[in-house]
């Protein structure tokens, strides 16, 4: 048996695997003057796009987490890698129009799926518990470092040698994902046998809590995406350069990464009591969007940082969180709220626009701080959930595969 990784490469790894299945989507964004003169489509129609590619993300989360558990990381990683590198290489070779390009998104999104699951398998099965956090931390970094990436590949390949060839390039990352995945080990007959009889096992997280919590990433992760999605815009419209709103995002961004690599941090030397610090930053994250709701240059910097920096730096804290209360079934529970991320990204925005569209962009900022503070509460509830559960049925302390200390009330 090969030796265990060390934390760096593990958690690196699994940052890296979630960032890969993100791309295909960020490099849409961050092309999208390209990719629109060339395939000739407008604004709904780019919308359609990034909200298909989450919904099928959302759809597809729970059932890929099923199949890597029956069938182990190796055939997982290969599946999602494959989808990825399929629609990679698809939309830079084949997508000649725009409903080519949207198929080729949607297989993306199940990579997207995949990927992220892969991600949380390599991280409960290769870091040590007491590094969970900020390993998870690190991993839920992902989205704004290959937001960062995607951005970087405009001036560098897409400007330069076409859009096309940044898919390309991410398709022959694909294949060197699979060619790794191979030389992952299989997983042995007994743990196999172990995970089905254990399905449908009444030893798993309550239901009703893990459905509010997912209901509740979705409706926060909603308002981030927004964020993420017309933060630029509002900037340059209440005052600021194109150069300041665009470094106004980045600045953002290296907060969020910041932020959950701190939260992650912190997980790790406190028991439980993850939830609570993630309804904080919820509330605290609905204050930033307020802010950004009074449209003046000053207050778009002050929300925009609070916003980005602690209303989008809790992705990580509560997938650990929600691992943790898994039970027997940590990678489901995780996939469940995964579920419920991915929707959030794919309506938030959609929604975002067709308030904005009708009202201006005010409101709909005030839209999304509601939906940043129903997450904030509906997390409240279930975490109460969660503990009157842990009462009820106490977790021992080899309660699932991730080794992890049993929680205390969360």
């Amino acid at each position: 048996m090969s030796p265990a990784p060390s934390f760096t490469r593990a958690a690196l790894t699994a940052a890296g695997i979630a960032s890969l299945g993100t791309l295909p989507m960020q490099l849409l964004s961050n092309q999208s003057v390209l990719i629109r003169a060339d395939l000739h489509f407008g604004d709904a129609a780019q919308g359609l796009l990034i909200s298909a590619s989450s919904a099928t993300a959302a759809l597809a989360s729970v059932a890929i987490t099923r199949f890597g558990e029956r069938r182990g990381r190796r055939a997982l990683t290969l599946l999602a890698a494959t989808g990825t590198a399929v629609c990679a290489l698809g939309a830079g070779a084949v997508a000649d129009s725009y409903w080519v390009l949207l198929a080729f998104i949607c297989v993306g999104g199940i990579g997207n799926a995949g990927l992220t699951t892969a991600a949380n398998f390599s991280l409960s099965e290769t870091v040590p518990p007491g590094r969970q956090g900020l390993g998870f931390g690190i991993k839920q970094s992902a989205p704004p470092a290959a937001a960062l990436i995607a951005g970087l590949a405009v001036p560098a390949v897409g400007l330069w040698l076409g859009w096309r060839w940044s898919y390309a390039i991410l398709g022959v990352l694909a294949l060197v994902l699979i060619l790794v995945a191979t030389r992952i080990p299989r997983p042995s007959a007994s743990s196999i046998a172990k995970v089905t009889a254990a399905h449908g096992d009444p030893d798993a997280a309550p239901r009703l809590a893990l459905l509010l919590t997912a209901v509740a990433m979705c409706t926060a992760n909603g308002a981030a995406m927004s964020l993420v999605a017309f933060l630029p815009q509002w900037a340059h419209a209440s005052g600021l350069r194109t150069s300041a709103a665009g470094f106004l995002v980045a600045a953002g961004s290296a907060l969020a990464i910041a932020g959950r690599l701190f939260v992650g941090f912190g997980a790790d030397r406190r028991v439980g009591r993850n939830l609570p610090v993630v309804t904080g930053q919820m509330a605290l994250g609905a204050i930033g969007f307020a802010v950004l709701a009074l449209g003046t240059g000053p207050s778009v910097v002050v929300g925009g940082l609070l916003a980005f920096a602690i209303g989008w730096s809790w992705p990580g804290l509560l997938i650990f969180a929600v691992v943790r209360l898994g039970r027997d079934r940590p990678n489901s529970a995780a996939a469940v709220v995964q579920a419920g991320a991915f929707a959030g990204g794919g309506f938030g925005p959609l929604f975002f626009g067709l308030v904005a569209s009708a009202w201006g962009y005010p409101v709909a900022w005030w839209v999304m701080a509601v939906g940043m503070s129903v997450g904030a509460m509906l997390l409240f509830v279930a975490r109460r959930l969660f503990v009157s559960d842990l009462a009820l049925r106490p977790m021992p302390q080899d309660a699932h595969p991730a080794s992890m200390p049993a929680p205390t009330p969360t």
